[in-house]
C-alpha cells in the first residue's frame, strides 16, 4: 500500500469522470473479500497505471485469527503487527487511506489512530472505483467499489442468439449484481468456515426443519379433532344445522392445510435435492418451482421424468381439496325415530269399583260436569229410608250405547279426540300399557262339518233347535245366531209407576230385579270351503253340498285380567290386548231352558244354582255385574239375528252383525273363518271404547286408579310410565367414510413427509426454501450473467433458446486468475477457493460442479 504522501500527490477526480470509467468499464470483474478465512490480502497501486492491484500474500496463516473493528478484516492473535484499514471521511467520500492497528494487537488504540483527510492536506486522490460510502452496521460482506473496470474497457454479455449488449452499471446495478457468494453479514459475524465456531445449539432449541413435522402433526390433530367433533354430533338432533357444518368444514381445512403445508415444505426440499443432482432445461425448472402453485407448469412433461418423486407431492397438493369435498359428506342430517322412556301425564285405565259405589241420585261432578254410569235405575220407593226399598237395572244408559256402537261400526277401540297431544305431548307419539279388570267374552267352537253334532259348553247345553241342519249346506242359513236365553228382563212386573216402581207395592218378589245368568252367546255359521272360487248360487247348482262347511261356536261371559298396549301414533289410536286372564264367568249359573220361573216377576228365566243369583240389596257386586251385563248386551244385541243365504247372490239378513266387521262383504256376507276370536276383538274394542269419554265414572287415573279422571288434563300427580318417541331430524356421522378419507390423506402425507427428511438429510440437514431471497442468493454471480435474460417482447418472457438451456445447482467454477480451487478437509465434495469461500448457485453445465450430499452427514439436529 503507498504511504499517506503519495496520496496527496495525486490528482483528484471527480465523481462524473468516474461513473464514466465505470460505465466503460470491461466485463471482467474482480471479486475481492477482505481478510476471509486465514487469508489476508491488502490493496496497492502500481505506479504504472496507477489503478489498484490486488497483492496476494505470501504466507497464509494458520495461527487464530481476531476480529478487526474494519469489517472483514482478520489478524493474527497476539500479533503486534499492524493490519491494513481504511479511514472514512464524514461524508462518505473515501479520500485517505492509512495502517491503523487492530484495538486488539495495540493496547494504546483509539479512535485518534484513524487519520483524517485534513491529515494528508487538500491532495487529491484520484480513485476510479469512485466514492465508497461509510459502513453501515448490516452490509456486504465485500463492497461494490471492488468490483471496478479499468477506463475504456467494454463489457460484453454472451446470448444464444449471437447478439451483443452493453450493460450500464449505477448504485442499484452494483448491489444487484453483487455476485452469490456476497452475504449480508454483521462485523460481529465471522465470516463462513473460519476458526471461530459458533457453539452449538440444545437439542430442544428449535430447527426450520420442525415445521414440516409439526404441520404433519397439526394436520393429524385437526383430524382427530373433527372425528371427535362428529361423534360428539352422532344422534344428536339436528339444531344449528349451518353452524355444525361449518365448524367440521373448519376442521377439515385445518386438517388439509396441515397436511399439505408438510408436503408442500417436503417438496420443496425435493426441489433442491432435484437441481442439486441433475440438470433441467430453464422451462422444466420454471414449471418445478411453481408446480404447486401454477396448474399450467404440471403439463412440463420433463420434470415428470426427471423431478418424479416431486411430482407426486405436487399431485398431493393438487389432490388434497377431495379431502374437504368427501369429508363434508360424513355428516348428514337424516330423520330418526327419537325413543324416550320418560313419564306421561294423562294416562287413564278402567276401574269397574267406581260403578259399585256410584250413586245415580248424587252423581259424581268434574269440572262441573256429571260423571256416567254404564246403567239405568229403577226404584221400588221414592223414600230411600223404606225398607222396602232398592234400586234395580233396568237397562244401558245412552252414553254407553253411543260409545259401543261407534265401536261396531268403526271396528275399533274408539278415541278421544287430541287424545295425543294430551298425553304424549304435540309432535310426540308415545305409547304405554295399562292392566285393568273388565269383562270379556270367552268363544269355544262345539261343532264343525256337515252331520256334526253341537257339544254342550261345560254344563250349559245347547238351545233347543240349534243344529248344523239349518246351517248351509242342508239349510238354508249362512249365519245362525241365538243371544237371548235365560236374559234378564228389562220389565220385571207388568205394572210400574214411574220410576219402574212396582204397582202392586210392597212386599215385592223376592227375584224382583236379580240377575239370573248371563246369556251365552250360541252362533252357527257356515264357512266356504275355497274362498277363492265361485260358490253355487243355490241347492240346484252342482257342488253345492261340498261348498259349505257349517260350524258352532259358543262364547260366555267372564270377568277377566287384562294388559293393553295403546299406541298413539301421528293422532291415532292403535291398542293391543297382549293378555287377558279369565277369571271367573259374570254369573256362575246355567240356564235350564223351558222351566218357567213363576216368582212373582215377568222375568220367567229359571238357573241353578239359585244361590248365585245376583240380588239387587247386594248394592256393590249388584251394581258391578249390571255394568258388566249392560256391555254384554250391547255386543248381544249386534250379534243375535240370521242371515238367509237360500239364493247366495240374494242374502235376506234378519241382524245387525253386517254393522260389524263380522261378515266378508266381498264373499256374499259370509262370516269369517276366525268369527270366534273377531266378536272377543268385538267387544273389547267396546270395553277399549270407554275412554273415549272420559265422564264414565269406571274411567281413572292410570296413576291414582282410584280417582275419577273426568275430562281433567293431567298433571305432575298423575304422571305414568310411558315410551315417547317421534321422528325428528339428528346428526348421522359415517364414521368409515371419514376416516377412509383421511387416512388416505395422511398416509401420503406421511410419505411425503419422510420423502422430504430424506431430502433434508441429503441437503446436509439444511431445510432450504424457495423464497425470493433464497432464489435471488442462489441465482446471483457470473455463472449466469453471459445469458440474454431480456425477451424480445419485453413481457418478461425469455427466448426459447434461453429456456432450453439446461441449468443445475452446484458448485460455481471460479473465473479468477488468482482464484485456488481446492478440497475442504471439513466436507469433501465442498471446494474452496484460496480465499477459503465456497461458491453455490446456479449454472450451466460445465460451469457447476454438482455431487450428491451423503445422507449421513447431514443432520436435523446440526446448526447451520
Amino acid at each position: 500500500m503507498t504511504e499517506p504522501g503519495d496520496w496527496a500527490s495525486r490528482p483528484r477526480r471527480s465523481q462524473r469522470s468516474l461513473s464514466g470509467e465505470l460505465t466503460s468499464s470491461p466485463a471482467t470483474r474482480g471479486h475481492h473479500r477482505m481478510a476471509s478465512d486465514n487469508v489476508s490480502q491488502v490493496s496497492s497501486r502500481s505506479p504504472a497505471d496507477d489503478h489498484p492491484v490486488l497483492t496476494r500474500p505470501s504466507v497464509v496463516s494458520s495461527e487464530p485469527q481476531q476480529w478487526l473493528p474494519i469489517m472483514g478484516a482478520t489478524g493474527l492473535a497476539n500479533s503486534s503487527a499492524t493490519t491494513p484499514a481504511t479511514n472514512w471521511s464524514e461524508d462518505g467520500d473515501l479520500s485517505s487511506q492509512s495502517l491503523a492497528t487492530s484495538p486488539n494487537l495495540t493496547p494504546g488504540f483509539t479512535s485518534e489512530s484513524y487519520q483524517r483527510p485534513e491529515a494528508f492536506g487538500n491532495t487529491s486522490v484520484h480513485s476510479p472505483c469512485g466514492p465508497r460510502s461509510k459502513p453501515v452496521p448490516m452490509q456486504f460482506e465485500n463492497d461494490s467499489t471492488y468490483f471496478c473496470s479499468p477506463a475504456g474497457s467494454s463489457q460484453s454479455m454472451f446470448s444464444p442468439r449471437g447478439r451483443f449488449q452493453h450493460s450500464r452499471t449505477d448504485s442499484r446495478a452494483n448491489l444487484l449484481n453483487t455476485p452469490s457468494a456476497t452475504a449480508w453479514r454483521s462485523p460481529r459475524t465471522p465470516p463462513p468456515y473460519s476458526g471461530v465456531t459458533p457453539p452449538p445449539r440444545k437439542w430442544w432449541h428449535w430447527r426450520p426443519a420442525w415445521f414440516m413435522y409439526m404441520a404433519f402433526l397439526f394436520g393429524v390433530a385437526c383430524a382427530i379433532g373433527h372425528h371427535i367433533f362428529y361423534k360428539i354430533l352422532n344422534g344428536t338432533p339436528a339444531k344449528d344445522q349451518l353452524a355444525m357444518l361449518r365448524y367440521g368444514a373448519v376442521l377439515s381445512f385445518a386438517a388439509k392445510a396441515g397436511l399439505v403445508a408438510a408436503v408442500v415444505t417436503a417438496f420443496k426440499q425435493r426441489i433442491w435435492t432435484t437441481v442439486r443432482s441433475k440438470f433441467l432445461t430453464v422451462a422444466a425448472l420454471d414449471s418445478l418451482f411453481a408446480a404447486t402453485e401454477d396448474a399450467s407448469a404440471l403439463l412440463n412433461i420433463e420434470i415428470y421424468r426427471s423431478a418424479k418423486i416431486a411430482m407426486l407431492l405436487a399431485a398431493f397438493v393438487w389432490l388434497t381439496p377431495i379431502v374437504i369435498i368427501l369429508t363434508s359428506n360424513t355428516l348428514t342430517v337424516e330423520p330418526a325415530l327419537r325413543v324416550d322412556d320418560t313419564m306421561c301425564p294423562g294416562i287413564r285405565t278402567l276401574n269397574f269399583t267406581q260403578d259399585e259405589f256410584e250413586e245415580w241420585r248424587d252423581p259424581t261432578i268434574i269440572d262441573g260436569l256429571n260423571g256416567l254410569s254404564t246403567s239405568l235405575w229403577n226404584t221400588t220407593s221414592l223414600d230411600t229410608t223404606s225398607p222396602d226399598w232398592f234400586d234395580y237395572y233396568t237397562g244401558p244408559s245412552n252414553p254407553l250405547a253411543r260409545v259401543a256402537t261407534h265401536a261396531a261400526f268403526m271396528g275399533k277401540a274408539v278415541a278421544k279426540i287430541g287424545v295425543n297431544n294430551d298425553i304424549c305431548g304435540s309432535g310426540w307419539n308415545c305409547t304405554y300399557t295399562i292392566n285393568f279388570t273388565a269383562p270379556a267374552y270367552k268363544c269355544t267352537e262345539l261343532a264343525s262339518g256337515v252331520g256334526s253334532e253341537i257339544e254342550s259348553l261345560g254344563d250349559q247345553m245347547p238351545p233347543d233347535g240349534l243344529s248344523t241342519k239349518l246351517l248351509l249346506p242342508e239349510g238354508d242359513y249362512s249365519y245362525y245366531a241365538y243371544t237371548g236365553g235365560g236374559d234378564y228382563s228389562p220389565q220385571q212386573v207388568k205394572q210400574t209407576f214411574a220410576g219402574g216402581i212396582p204397582a202392586p207395592g210392597p212386599p215385592y218378589p223376592e227375584t224382583l230385579g236379580a240377575f239370573r245368568t248371563e246369556p251365552i252367546i250360541w252362533i252357527g255359521y257356515s264357512v266356504r270351503t275355497d274362498p277363492d272360487k265361485p260358490a253355487p248360487l243355490n241347492k240346484s247348482m252342482l257342488g253345492w253340498n261340498n261348498a259349505f262347511i257349517p260350524k258352532v261356536i259358543g262364547c260366555e261371559h267372564y270377568e277377566a285380567d287384562y294388559t293393553v298396549v295403546f299406541n298413539l301414533t301421528g293422532g291415532q289410536q292403535i291398542t293391543n290386548v297382549t293378555e287377558r286372564t279369565f277369571l271367573r264367568r259374570v254369573i256362575d249359573t246355567n240356564w235350564i231352558q223351558d222351566e218357567d220361573a213363576n216368582d212373582g216377576t215377568n222375568d220367567n228365566t229359571t238357573a241353578y244354582p239359585k244361590r248365585n243369583y245376583v240380588y239387587p240389596r247386594d248394592v256393590h257386586r249388584y251394581r258391578r255385574v249390571a255394568a258388566f251385563h249392560t256391555i254384554g248386551l250391547q255386543l248381544r244385541g249386534f250379534l243375535n239375528g240370521t242371515i238367509n243365504s237360500k239364493q247366495l247372490n240374494n242374502p235376506i239378513e234378519v241382524t245387525r252383525v253386517d254393522q260389524t266387521n263380522l261378515l266378508d262383504q266381498r264373499h256374499d256376507y259370509f262370516a269369517f273363518s276366525n268369527l270366534a276370536d273377531l266378536i272377543q276383538g268385538l267387544h273389547e274394542d267396546m270395553v277399549l271404547s270407554l275412554f273415549s269419554n272420559q265422564q264414565f265414572v269406571s274411567v281413572v287415573w292410570a296413576a291414582k286408579p282410584d280417582v275419577k279422571s273426568g275430562i281433567l288434563l293431567g298433571d305432575n300427580s298423575t304422571l305414568y310410565p310411558c315410551v315417547r318417541s317421534r321422528l325428528e331430524n339428528r346428526y348421522n356421522y359415517h364414521e368409515r367414510d371419514l376416516w377412509i378419507v383421511y387416512s388416505v390423506a395422511i398416509l401420503l402425507a406421511a410419505a411425503g413427509v419422510a420423502s422430504g427428511t430424506m431430502a433434508i438429510l441429503e441437503n446436509e440437514g439444511v431445510l432450504r426454501s424457495t423464497r425470493f431471497s433464497s432464489i435471488v442468493a442462489a441465482t446471483r454471480g457470473p455463472a449466469l450473467e453471459k445469458l440474454g435474460w431480456f425477451g424480445s417482447h419485453h413481457r418478461g418472457d425469455l427466448p426459447r433458446d434461453v429456456k432450453s438451456l439446461k441449468v443445475g445447482y452446484g458448485i460455481v467454477h471460479r473465473e479468477s486468475d488468482f482464484g485456488i480451487l481446492q478440497e475442504d478437509t471439513r466436507y469433501p465434495e465442498r471446494v474452496v477457493g484460496d480465499n477459503g469461500e465456497v461458491r453455490y448457485g446456479f449454472g450451466l453445465e460445465g460451469d457447476v460442479r454438482q455431487a450428491r450430499q451423503s445422507r449421513s452427514e447431514g443432520s436435523l439436529f446440526r446448526q447451520r
